[in-house]
């Protein structure tokens, strides 16, 4: 039907203009048979429109001689948006003259494939170039991380230079306030700078997260039983967890075998956590369940679940928890807690990982027990 456009398949994206209907059912099921997801459209004008809503395929196949707008006009459109690298195009036509063959390339067409075409050369052509556009997309991500690497490495500079001048003031402010603390009767400046003192605690806490990102160091390892870390770090929230009226429920096997971690390290990846599951009990939910247990595969390791049943992370903000910088605690958080557990689990061979649903959200450590 002209002026239409009809999508199947799956995988790479291929748009094809062809008015010839036969032609079209052709190519189609070649590169459909291909595993392609193709989109047909019969005319120039109907090509124009797809690229305009759907912006670029993976892949531009034009035929010369569409009625109305021309492949020829598409392709110098298509190529004033879009690089030969971000959206390759190939001319199919009856047109193999040489001039019509330079006209093509002048255009901007990555390739011209003459009428009648082998559909074996075809899909040769377009399989190369494809490849050439994979990589560039790799090479395009690969840039990126480095950028961000850079970025981090940066921000790691200015946030060690940043927390180590104020602690400082922050130091002589908390010294003054409790001195002004002794000297006031009970009331409600002492309650006020009982509120100075408590902002002092929190930005002391904001300068040691900094500080604990912008150190690299290597870690101290030796033998670590996990689930007397476990415990002793549940003991440290143990009062905060009773007061806030959570279920703690432990499921801890004592009797795992110790892996080679740095203790100190781990107890500040299951604080984090654990801190992180009272916040969201918070907001509603009643139940933390930590337990440990010991998995064979991929590799023999020691896995650490914390699993609250508050409210799920939305699922916008599931994908960057672990991003450096992103936080939802809009006043006490720096957006660096879960980035840096991450580093530490990363850091001695694991995974830290997160699922969230209706039923509650359940962060994993993955701890690998080789190396002792």
């Amino acid at each position: 039907m002209p002026g239409s456009a009809l999508e199947r398949g799956r995988g790479e994206h291929i748009l094809i203009a062809e008015d010839d209907p036969g032609a079209g059912r052709v190519l189609r099921l070649l590169l459909e048979q291909t595993g392609y997801r193709v989109t047909l459209a019969a005319d120039g004008e109907t090509a124009l429109r797809i690229l305009d809503e759907q912006g670029a395929p993976d892949l531009l196949l034009l035929d010369w001689m569409l009625p109305g707008v021309s492949g020829l006009e598409i392709c110098h459109s298509a190529r004033s948006r879009w690089d030969a690298l971000r959206l390759p195009i190939l001319m199919v036509t009856a047109k193999t003259d040489p001039e019509s063959v330079y006209a093509a390339f002048d255009a901007g067409a990555s390739d011209y494939v003459g009428k009648p075409f082998r559909g074996a050369e075809l899909r040769a052509r377009i399989g190369a170039h494809l490849r050439t556009r994979r990589l560039w997309e790799e090479r395009e991500r690969m840039e990126g991380h480095l950028r961000e690497r850079d970025k981090l490495f940066t921000l790691g500079l200015l946030a060690g230079g940043v927390a180590h001048d104020l602690n400082n003031p922050l130091a002589v402010i908390s010294a003054h306030a409790q001195v002004l603390k002794r000297r006031l009767p009970e009331g409600e400046a002492r309650e006020q700078v009982d509120g100075i003192l408590g902002s002092v605690d929190r930005c002391t806490r904001i300068v040691a997260e900094l500080l604990n990102f912008a150190r690299r160091h290597p870690a101290e390892r030796g033998p670590v039983d996990v689930a007397m870390v476990v415990r002793e770090t549940l003991g440290m929230r143990e009062r905060q967890i009773s007061t806030s009226g959570i279920d703690l429920r432990v499921e801890v096997d004592d009797g795992l075998s110790p892996i080679h971690a740095d203790g100190h390290q781990l107890q500040q990846v299951f604080l984090n956590v654990i801190v992180n599951a009272e916040h969201a009990l918070a907001q509603g939910g009643r139940t933390l369940r930590v337990r440990t247990v010991r998995v064979e595969e991929p590799v023999p390791s020691v896995v650490v679940e914390f699993w609250n049943d508050g409210p799920p992370i939305p699922p916008d903000v599931l994908p960057h928890i672990f991003d450096p910088l992103f936080t939802t605690k809009q006043e006490e958080g720096t957006g660096l807690g879960l980035f840096i557990c991450r580093r530490i689990v990363r850091e001695h061979g694991g995974w830290l990982d997160v699922r969230s649903d209706a039923e509650g959200t359940a962060f994993a450590v993955r701890l690998p027990m080789g190396g002792i």
